[in-house]
């Protein structure tokens, strides 16, 4: 029964994406709830996690939930902890529900994906381009100050990086020509969309994929360690950009870019005063300026524009330093391990000589140094629907390998 069920939730899932990327955090616990519900019923057996994924689990939340208490909001910090865990756990059994299905399953699946997909990015080039016609429609009313066209970045994101996964699955039957030029493809969607966070995440996820189609174990050997260093090392490389956002700094480069840095420069001075088990769970929320003056933005007409308020209002647009910022060097030691893990896993697998993964994973890592709150519910889960997307490539690639052996 959780076949068709699935095969829905991928089809639907790009649009939704689009449309209210927050329709995802139900959609992926209800699914979850369901299929686990269904499996019981037809098996008297419930999901079961290996031990390593509830040792990280127990290990990582352990240290969000004890960070909670010294946290600047211990109350909120420990409601959204619960909240994560519980979607880490749905997360979790989606993947489990979708591993468990047949190879002719998955494969209908990933058909589902692909029209999914094609959907969502027309949805998104009509509503980016022409001022959201179909979300006027639904509303009602036209879009206000609080829904600009920004609300589709998350969307955007979704798009560009499960192109990667969609290209993994369908590469093997496309001629040589094409799997090179297949790439610009995600970079063409997202060229009209509004984030332009996705477009150079996936540009450059396109860059890496050029970079190592010809060696891509080497590619795989050596993205986790960049991925790793850089998160290590994030408190002290962003407090080098410093002279970028200054007066002085050319006026090409856009004011949200040119905020960012300050954010970042600012945060990782924080960072580097407590390093060690950083400010709480979801701190950054309520963090305070600390005497640091708002960013003040010179415009190259001469006038200036401030920003008021808290520095880091929402979160530092920089995953790694948000777990800096939070969780301090234990966190940022479980997230490395975790990361080390995946990619030990996407080897056992047999995927480490698939570029297109790793262009995947290159997108997935540049958005999240560049765009969301690591917490947000919405982008959350996202997390969990691409490492469903990576089953479904790893029973393609398994299924041309047994095609090649047939034959």
């Amino acid at each position: 029964m959780n076949g068709p069920f699935l095969r829905l939730f991928f089809f639907l899932v790009p649009g939704l994406s689009v449309f209210s990327s927050n329709a995802l955090v139900p959609l992926v616990g209800g699914v979850a709830v369901v299929t686990a519900a269904i499996q019981f019923y037809e098996t008297r057996q419930l999901p079961r996690l290996s031990k390593l994924q509830l040792a990280l689990l127990g290990s990582f939340f352990g240290w969000v939930i004890v960070s909670s208490v010294w946290a600047i909001n211990p109350e909120n910090s420990f409601q959204l902890s619960l909240r994560l865990l519980a979607l880490t756990l749905g997360g979790l059994l989606l993947i489990t529900a979708v591993e468990v299905q047949s190879a002719a399953v998955q494969k209908q699946y990933a058909k589902a994906l692909l029209w999914g997909c094609i959907l969502g990015a027309v949805l998104l080039l009509v509503e980016s381009n022409l001022s959201a016609p179909l979300t006027k429609l639904a509303k009602g009313k036209a879009l206000d100050e609080a829904m600009n066209l920004s609300r589709f970045n998350r969307g955007a994101s979704f798009l560009g990086i499960a192109c990667w996964a969609l290209f993994a699955i369908y590469r093997a039957h496309l001629p040589r020509l094409l799997r090179v030029i297949l790439p610009v493809l995600p970079v063409g969607v997202l060229y009209f969309a509004p984030s332009e966070s996705s477009l150079l995440a996936v540009s450059l996820g396109g860059l890496w994929y050029l970079m190592f189609y010809l060696k891509p174990r080497l590619g795989f050997r050596l993205l986790p360690v960049l991925m790793i260093t850089s998160i290590l090392l994030m408190p002290w490389i962003v407090q080098k950009i410093e002279p970028l956002y200054g007066p002085e700094s050319s006026q090409s480069i856009p004011f949200s870019a040119k905020h960012r840095f300050f954010i970042w420069d600012f945060v990782g001075a924080q960072i580097v005063d407590n390093p060690l088990i950083g400010y709480g769970f979801d701190s950054a929320r309520d963090y305070p300026n600390n005497g640091v003056e708002n960013y003040v933005h010179h415009q190259a007409d001469g006038t200036t524009r401030a920003i008021g308020g808290r520095i880091v209002s929402l979160h530092p647009h920089n995953f790694a330093l948000q777990i800096w910022l939070e969780l301090g060097v234990i966190g940022v030691l479980l997230v490395c391990l975790i990361i080390w893990l995946l990619f030990a896993q996407l080897k056992k697998k047999g995927l480490d000589e698939d570029p297109a993964i790793q262009a995947m994973l290159v997108s997935l890592f540049i958005v999240a140094l560049l765009g969301y709150g690591i917490w947000q519910n919405r982008w959350f889960v996202m997390f969990f629907i691409f490492a469903t997307l990576v089953s479904l490539v790893e029973t393609a690639k398994q299924a041309e390998k047994n095609k090649q052996v047939d034959s």
